[in-house]
This record gives structure tokens, sequence and C-alpha cells, in this order.
């Protein structure tokens, strides 16, 4: 069998999109409030000059009476057009796909390789977003794709990238990570917060986070002042997050073999934060 649908197509960049880190994103969707929440969320990372794929996974198995499917194929088509409608609506290119094949987490994944950015909704009622994270029969997730777990946006989505907050451990490659957040708060006219755990790491640079404190002075103007915090990492960005009215935490994680493989500070973040994530591959 073969995904119904059509395939994405490269679209050009305008003026604005050329400055957004994630024009072409890949937005998995199981018909849960957050899926759709991915969808809005990624239209607005990329902007009116990007592109959505909008997947839907039956995992289709077996046939006649013996045929199952995570996702009914009628229900994945009005899932599909529901999410595509919410594209247009936000006045971004979307191309709309069915894939019968599975398991759901491997096909996502392997489509998520040729996408700037993986969009689901995030664990907890979604079944999909927990599906990717906790692995699905054993699979191996391995991919470097960005991963955004979404969460609805108090207020509306309008608001999603007007508050930032990324969470830096003073080691190599944290610049890069600060740099993307610093990027995206300035694309969104958004204020970026910086939140470091002393002592979380023993090769942290303590001048790299005061660089990086910096630097968001710089370039995003009203933005507070770095949260230096000792304790719990999760909480620090937990806690964080929530007391700056956080639409997005940007974070790195250690994995070494894909998502299967996240580390327990970023996973927990993941499930435990009350706003959406977007998780970034360490740097190679």
């Amino acid at each position: 069998m073969t995904p119904t649908g059509t395939q994405p197509q490269a679209s050009g960049p305008s003026a604005s999109g050329a400055q957004r880190p994630y024009a072409n994103i890949l937005c998995a969707v199981d018909g849960t409030h957050r899926s759709y929440s991915a969808v809005e969320q990624a239209a607005i990372l990329a902007g009116a000059g990007g592109h959505l794929t909008i997947l839907a996974v039956t995992a289709v198995k077996g046939s006649g009476a013996y045929k199952t499917a995570s996702i009914g194929p009628e229900r994945a088509e009005r899932i599909i057009e529901r999410a595509g409608a919410l594209a247009e609506e936000a006045g971004v290119d979307a191309a709309k796909v069915v894939d019968p094949e599975g398991p759901p987490a491997d096909v996502i994944l392997a489509r998520a390789a040729e996408h700037d950015l993986l969009a689901i909704g995030a664990p907890g009622t979604s079944w999909l977003g927990g599906r990717i994270l906790d692995g699905v029969g054993g699979a191996a997730l391995g991919t470097d794709t960005p991963l955004l777990a979404a969460r609805t946006t108090p207020g509306g989505e309008e608001h999603f990238g007007k508050s930032l907050l990324v969470a830096s451990d003073g080691l190599d490659g944290s610049d890069e990570i600060v740099d993307l957040a610093i990027r995206l708060a300035v694309v969104h006219g958004g204020t970026l917060t910086l939140v470091h755990v002393e002592g979380a790491e023993e090769k942290a640079h303590p001048h790299r986070i005061a660089d990086q404190s910096q630097r968001i002075a710089a370039a995003v103007p009203g933005s507070p002042p770095a949260r230096i915090e000792v304790g719990s990492e999760v909480d620090a960005v937990v806690g964080g997050a929530a007391a700056s009215g956080a639409s997005l935490i940007v974070m790195g994680s250690r994995r070494a073999t894909g998502l299967a493989a996240i580390g327990s500070v970023s996973k927990r973040v993941l499930h435990d934060a009350h706003c959406s994530v977007l998780l970034l591959a360490p740097a190679s």
C-alpha cells in the first residue's frame, strides 16, 4: 500500500521566511487537541513562506476480518482535513498525507529526517506523543531532527513564541542552543529568559553563561535577567517557565541514539512543563 495525499513541495522563501530556522516542518497528528496545537504552532514557526507536511499514520495490519489500524483510515482523513484547515487559516502551505504503514514511530521519524522540525502533541493526553517518546515495539528511534512537543498556549496560539525560556548547561554546544532561542525570540518579537543551574555540570563554563546572558540582553530587548538556580535542573526549567509565563521552552538533550535514549532531564521537562518544548539534538 502507498500513502495517500500529496508529497511536500519546495516553497520559495519569503523575506521573513528566510530568517526562520524551521521552514519545512512535519506535523504528526492523531486527533488530540495537542496535536492540533502542534499544527498551529508549527505554522507560526514556519511563517507564510514555510511549508507543513501533515501526517496521519494508520498502521494498518492484516486484511478482511483481521484488519486493524492504530487510526482508522476514515478517521485519519478527517483528522488531516481538520489539521489542514488550521494551516490554511494561518496562511501556510501544507501537504496532507495518510500513511498506512507502521509502526507509527518508525514511519514518523523516518519522514522527519527529511524535514527541519518534527511537531507532535506533547505527551500526557497525547497518544501519539507518548508513543513516540516512549518508543513503539522497541523500535530504535534514531533521528537528529529537532522536536516540538506542543501544548495549547494560554490565551490562544497568537501568544505562542512571545515569551521563551532557554535552558543552558554552559557546556560546549550550549551557545548554539542559546543562539537558536535568540533567533526565535527576534523573529517572533518575544522575550527570552535564560535558566542555568549552578553545579549541575562539572565542566560548565561560568563565563559562557555570562556571555550568553549578555547576548540575549543585546539582541532581545525587554528580556528579564538570567535565572541562576541551584538544585534540581527539572524544577529550575519547569518552574522558571511557569514563573516567566513562557509559551515555549528551548533546550538540548544528550541523546546518543535518538528519542528512545532521551536524557532524564529533557524527558521529564517534556512531560512536566506547562507549555510547549522545543528539544534540540546535541551538537555533533
